[in-house]
This record gives C-alpha cells, structure tokens and sequence, in this order.
C-alpha cells in the first residue's frame, strides 16, 4: 500500500534528481528558486510558517512523489508537487493527491488550494481528475489557482 511520510533530509538530493532542467525546475518550485538546482534548495520550509513536506512511497518504500502543505486560515496550500520521471503516467500523481485529501480531511481541513502553471495541462486535467476547479479569475494569469472542498 502506498504511504506518505514526512520528508527527512536523506530525501532531498533524490526529489531534486527528478528535476532535469531550469524550465522543470519552474513548474516544480516557481521562481523562487534558480537554476541550478541543489538539494539544500528544498530545505526551506522554515520561511513558511507550519509548512510541512512529505514524500509518497511506494508499497516496497520506494520514493515516488513529493508535496509541501502550508496551512492557510481557512485551508490546506498544496506545493511543489512532483512525482519522479520514472512513474510519470502510472497514477501516483493521482494517489499521492487522494492521500493529500485525505490527511487534510483527518487534520479538520475543509478546503485544498493549489497553483499550477496555466501551460502545464497534464497537471492542470490531474487536479480536475480528482475534483479540484480553476478560479475563474486566474484562468487567462500565468498561473491558475486552483482548490477542492473536503
């Protein structure tokens, strides 16, 4: 069975292999991080108030996705979310966001939001899959805010 787990500091130089490039750096972190990507890059939860970030595994515990949450007042904030190159198209990304749902629902969350890049439509037609909807009013911005009730 797949689990999530906190992320422990022997996870970040495998999160940051997953990401090859500037441009997939970008869909991953936003540019609040820059090219070249180091490990120690990820090691900034410190800056987010109650920010947590958790990895999923699989049955065998083997790393296959990463996010971060970040409490807001009235909801969850779901970032930097990836799923390694290898798995890609094989539903962990889908897994990984129902296991999201569901430690939300567990911590009293009633709300899931999240941004994703406006050309990044694999990502975007993931989130539908699972209930999420575009704020109409980011739909022509860069980035498309996006959140789901639980």
């Amino acid at each position: 069975m797949p689990s999530l787990r906190p992320r422990t500091n022997a996870d970040l130089p495998v999160v940051a292999s997953w990401v090859p490039n500037a441009e997939a750096l970008f869909a991953f972190a936003g540019p609040w991080v820059n090219w070249p990507f180091l490990p120690s890059d990820l090691d900034d939860l410190h800056k987010r108030p109650g920010a947590t970030a958790w990895m999923l595994d699989t049955s065998e515990g083997e790393p296959v996705g990463h996010l971060q949450f970040t409490p807001l007042e009235d909801a969850l904030r779901v970032g930097r979310l990836i799923v390694a190159p290898s798995v890609r198209g094989q539903g962990w990304g889908r897994r990984l966001l129902l296991l999201t749902l569901d430690y939300a629902r567990a911590q009293g969350v009633s709300r899931v939001q999240l941004g994703v890049l406006a050309s990044n439509a694999p990502a975007r037609r993931l989130y539908e899959s699972v209930g999420f909807v575009a704020d109409p009013e980011t739909l022509d911005a860069a980035i498309v805010l996006m959140a789901r009730n639980i």
